[in-house]
């Protein structure tokens, strides 16, 4: 019974571990950083045709 105890303790932290590596890669690969983009305000207004 302790055996099975340790081995879930185990497999838990195991488990939060990897949760928490998949949570920062997603958030590194689907989150947007908008500061590395240039601002560039729009100087000129768009003619109707175009849109």
């Amino acid at each position: 019974m302790f055996t099975l105890i340790i081995l879930g303790l185990i497999g838990w932290f195991a488990y939060r571990h990897f949760a928490q590596k998949k949570r920062q890669a997603d958030r590194r690969n689907w989150g947007v950083d908008y500061r590395d983009t240039p601002i560039c305000p729009m100087t000129r207004r768009l003619p109707w045709r175009d849109l």
